[in-house]
């Protein structure tokens, strides 16, 4: 599947990329018991902005570890 990049646009704002379990709120926001851990290899890392060149994207990456960052939630929710 192929999907087109998302772009969204508020009167003087622009919005090319969105994180994980990032939000764009506008107005007021709560989160509450919000917890987020991941971990992720970029090679190259991301180019967000507009008409950003892209030289030959290719990238390796040996990452040998089982475990790189355990976490865990301690919710008193």
């Amino acid at each position: 599947m192929l999907f087109a990049p998302v772009e969204v646009n508020l009167l003087g704002f622009k919005v090319n990329s969105l994180d994980n379990a990032a939000s764009m709120t506008v107005g007021p926001s709560q989160h509450i018991d919000l917890f987020v851990s991941y971990k992720r290899n970029q090679g190259i890392g991301e180019q967000n902005g507009d008409d950003s060149p892209m030289v030959l994207p290719v990238s390796w990456v040996a990452d040998a570890d089982w475990i790189d960052s355990p976490s865990r939630k301690i919710s008193i929710l």
